[in-house]
């Protein structure tokens, strides 16, 4: 039988291995070069993993697409482990799995995946950060959302934390229903720094996603600074 690895390990492990692993997001289907392609993130008690499901390289991909649902844990063996062609911050993951023949997935009922977090995994950059980052790398952020609007197919927002604030731009199949709470926090998963002439700005990338008002230590301690500095503005 294969092994039960961490998903950090998986590169000492060229075959005979399976990560349990919940699912903490899951996009559509999409075609891409006559391909239908979805991807899965995917994530134990310390690390994570980007996953692709493909036509040209799983048969069962349909069987995939409906058996893999988000927030469930599962078994996973079999794959082809490749390169994460990323920079920045939040793409220090070395690969990407690519669901293939070889690929099962089982459900997993082990007492043990309560330790496997709900939230996906998270590496948080200040918006102070951002210049000495630089263009394109891909980042985590997490903020109070300010102010928001919606420009043609995307939505744009402003995001704000003890070291400035800044601009993100989602796609309209990324946006969540913002409500008029004025602490409200915005987690974005894997967003890229952009520079241009009107300054650094924010867009979610292809894996990317957002979470209001997380569970989050990091969200506690950004709703309860804000609510001081409003404190301080009404005094």
């Amino acid at each position: 039988p294969n092994v039960v690895v961490p998903i950090r390990t998986l590169g000492s492990f060229p075959s005979g291995w399976t990560i349990q692993a919940r699912v903490t997001n899951k996009s559509s289907m999409c075609h891409v070069d006559n391909m239908r392609v979805f991807f899965v993130e995917l994530r134990d008690e310390d690390d994570e993993i980007n996953s692709t499901v493909s036509s040209d390289y799983c048969a069962e991909w349909e069987i995939f697409y409906e058996r893999i649902q988000l927030n469930n844990v599962y078994n996973i063996s079999g794959g082809d482990l490749t390169p994460a062609y990323q920079t920045g911050v939040s793409s220090e993951r070395v690969y990407v799995l690519l669901f293939t023949n070889e690929t099962t997935v089982l459900p997993c009922d082990d007492e043990a995946t309560f330790k496997i977090p709900t939230l996906p995994y998270f590496s948080f950059v200040s918006v102070g950060e951002l210049l000495r980052i630089g263009q394109d790398a891909v980042i985590d952020i997490i903020g109070i959302r300010e102010s928001a609007e919606n420009s043609g197919n995307e939505r744009t927002f402003w995001i704000k934390d003890r070291t400035g604030r800044v601009q993100v731009t989602l796609s309209r199949d990324k946006v969540q229903t913002f409500n008029d709470n004025h602490l409200e926090v915005v987690a974005v998963k894997r967003a890229r720094i952009c520079v241009n002439r009107d300054g650094l700005h924010l867009k979610t990338c292809e894996w990317g996603h957002i979470l209001v008002n997380p569970d989050l230590p990091e969200a506690r301690t950004l709703r309860e600074w804000y609510s001081a500095q409003e404190r301080l503005v009404d005094s």
